[in-house]
């Protein structure tokens, strides 16, 4: 169908939405460092909205173009974003960017009706996303404190699974899962002392954890509260060595606790729990998956606890 007047070449305004989207993008990790809603939520919409608005200016609208230029946005904006950022981190944000790029789109079908004010409304909703970038860097909420527990049984009593519950000897096993792909995942934890006030140290993919020991009772509980976290991941992407910066200082644990529980025939449950905070937003997205990369930290520890004493007491 000939564009009408007015009407803009379609790969121009990719380039043009998915260059400015980059770059306010880039100014909210690089220059404000704000992981919050301006960048994970009015960004990819402002992104949605300003593309399918102008890829239909001047043409009787059509969702099939609409959805091949939101697409053609969204993977040029990952694409020019792989200079800052990993992959995995991209990827895991592309759910909550599309769907919200979509919403966009809807919203400037509604917008296209209107006979006046389109030029207004597409600068108040491309403004939007850099404004609240400044506001949340200005006035920073405080994270939530988020826990995770994870439990396993083994079949050994707790006296023997204690043994390996302050300190375990280095997992030989690869890294499955989500820890697969760049995640910090636990090696080993090693002791300096017994009892409260000990050291604790959780050797990690990324670096060392340290910890102090807050609560010792021998074959039942042991708590420690963590003095400094580790990076949270090592990024990477095809092109580049990206050090972003959200694996550094925006994921903190702050405490941690083993409880071991007697069950009958001689056995026992271990449930391990993590307390953290992260500072990426909106948390509805962002906390369900970081409590299940918490959940996989826990189920690899667990699993060599179980293995170790199930292999103790077989001897």
């Amino acid at each position: 169908m000939p564009s009408g007047s007015g009407a803009i070449p379609v790969f121009r305004v990719v380039f043009l939405v998915a260059l400015s989207t980059a770059g306010i993008a880039t100014l909210a990790t690089v220059v404000t460092q704000t992981y919050g809603y301006g960048l994970f939520m009015l960004l990819p919409l402002a992104a949605g909205f300003a593309s399918a608005l102008l890829c239909n200016r001047g043409r009787k609208w059509d969702w099939s173009r609409t959805s091949m230029v939101l697409a053609l946005t969204l993977g040029l904006t990952g694409f020019l974003m792989l200079g800052i950022e990993g992959i995995v981190c991209l990827l895991m944000a592309s759910v909550i960017s599309a769907a919200l790029a979509s919403i966009g789109a809807i919203i400037a079908w509604i917008v296209s009706k209107m006979k006046s004010h389109q030029r207004t409304m597409l600068l108040l909703v491309c403004g939007i996303a850099p404004i609240t970038m400044g506001f949340e860097q200005r006035f920073k909420s405080a994270s939530p404190l988020l826990e995770q527990t994870t439990t396993i049984e083994v079949n050994t009593p707790p006296e023997v699974v204690w043994r390996f519950v302050p300190s375990f000897p280095r997992i030989e096993t690869a890294p499955d899962g989500l820890l697969a792909h760049g995640l910090a995942y636990p090696i080993e934890a090693t002791m300096n002392g017994t009892g409260v006030g000990a050291r604790r140290s959780c050797v990690l993919s990324t670096g060392h954890m340290p910890e102090i020991v807050t609560r010792w009772e021998p074959g039942r509980v042991l708590e420690f509260d963590v003095l400094e976290t580790p990076p949270a991941m090592f990024e990477s992407n095809p092109f580049f060595n990206a050090k972003p910066r959200h694996v550094e200082g925006y994921f903190t644990v702050k405490h941690g606790r083993f409880v071991l529980i007697p069950l009958e025939g001689g056995r026992t449950r271990i449930e391990g729990t993590s307390w953290f905070q992260h500072d990426l937003w909106p948390q509805a997205y962002w906390a369900p998956i970081t409590s299940r990369v918490v959940k996989a930290v826990h189920e690899r520890v667990l699993k060599h606890i179980k293995q170790l004493a199930e292999n103790c007491a077989a001897e």
